[in-house]
């Protein structure tokens, strides 16, 4: 493969978690991660795929989300990669009978392998620059 395949196939994945977490297609989001992966952000740490998705849980308390990724910068090293991938995590719910978006500005900080022939998920840290809180109009 190319450089710019692989960096298209890093890309279609960050897009296939999105969509998993979107859809809440739990088997489908495990499957993106190498067995010892690790998803950490501001307060939360998991370790390995079952534990990603078991803390996947919490988005239960959205009616929907919807993440817009956006650009991505990867560098590749032979089977590893390292990258930095923009995201605005849309989070709909409702508080107090009021319909409510949630909107975080997301940088993933990634290292990803390839394991098996694929690239997978070995490390995504979230960090979060900045959040909007607002009602929701015409919900």
């Amino acid at each position: 493969m190319s450089e710019l395949e692989h960096k298209t196939a890093i890309h279609a994945l960050t897009c296939r978690y999105a969509q998993a977490v979107d859809r809440r297609d739990f088997p489908n989001l495990a499957e993106l991660f190498t067995p010892d992966a690790r998803l950490s952000g501001p307060g939360f740490h998991m370790d390995g795929p079952q534990a990603i998705v078991d803390g996947m849980a919490s988005l239960g308390q959205y009616r929907a989300t919807q993440h817009h990724v956006h650009h991505q910068l990867v560098e590749l090293d032979g089977d590893t990669a390292s990258g930095e991938t923009y995201c605005i995590a849309n989070h709909l719910y409702e508080q107090d009978g009021v319909p409510r978006k949630l909107d975080w500005g997301i940088r993933y900080q990634d290292r990803f392998v390839r394991w098996h022939g694929q690239w997978r998920i070995a490390a995504r840290e979230l960090v979060v620059d900045w959040t909007q809180d607002l009602p929701l109009r015409g919900a």
